[in-house]
């Protein structure tokens, strides 16, 4: 191991630099996690680093509301669980074939709102 990677302040930048060549236009997105900074500095370097690429909604003025507006949904999991959640409250007297309907119906409503973006995920 380099002595500089022992300290877990300072990261290896291939996987990062290898996501930027192969994808040139895809925009980078940073999530801090809760233990990013513990407050007493504006800030602090963090040892626990990682990148990958992935999908990410990005929504504007044209697009549908998302069943959580706080929320940056990373990949169509989570928000396929939240939309199956406001369908089956929407509709609690459907059919499971209904409310399946019903969220891919919701769910092809973002599909142009989805955009390969990658990722950096900090935190200590």
């Amino acid at each position: 191991m380099k002595d500089w990677l022992k300290c877990n302040l300072v990261h290896e930048t291939e996987k990062l630099r290898k996501l930027i060549i192969e994808n040139p236009d895809c925009p980078l997105l940073i999530f801090a996690g809760e233990e990013a900074n513990c407050g007493d500095y504006s800030y602090m370097a963090c040892t626990d680093v990682s990148v990958k690429k992935d999908c990410v909604l990005i929504l504007d003025n044209e697009s549908p509301a998302p069943p959580n507006d706080e929320l940056v949904y990373v990949g169509e999991d989570e928000l396929e669980d939240d939309i199956a959640d406001a369908v089956y409250n929407d509709l609690p007297y459907a059919s499971e074939a209904e409310l399946d309907a019903e969220v891919k119906k919701r769910m092809k409503e973002f599909e142009p709102y989805w955009k390969d973006c990658i990722i950096v995920y900090a935190t200590n």
